[in-house]
């Protein structure tokens, strides 16, 4: 939930941002400022942005990774406590496929 509420605060971070980028690219430029600046902020953000996207694609597979080693886990817990309860081996996918 931690992680969650950080990549949301961090998304709408970077939608602040870009939004606030983009209006000061839509000014017209002051005299004696230079237009690179804005070109660069510009960058910034997309990159940012870009990155962001990566780190919620990353921490969406690493979470369905970790849910499905936890799902494995929890079928082979329920296994051995059928076989215990029972008195005999249940049978697992893995030694009937061998």
């Amino acid at each position: 939930m931690k992680n969650q509420l950080k990549t949301a605060t961090a998304i709408g971070s970077m939608f602040i941002a870009a939004s606030c980028a983009f209006a000061a690219a839509s000014e017209p430029a002051s005299s004696g400022s230079s237009g690179g600046v804005v070109g660069k902020v510009e960058h910034a953000v997309v990159k940012g942005a870009k990155a962001a996207a990566s780190g919620v694609e990353r921490g969406a597979k690493a979470a369905a990774h970790g849910v499905e080693t936890g799902a494995n886990a929890t079928k082979r817990v329920g296994r051995r406590v059928a076989s215990k309860v029972t008195g005999k081996p249940a049978s697992s996918p893995e030694s009937t496929s061998k």
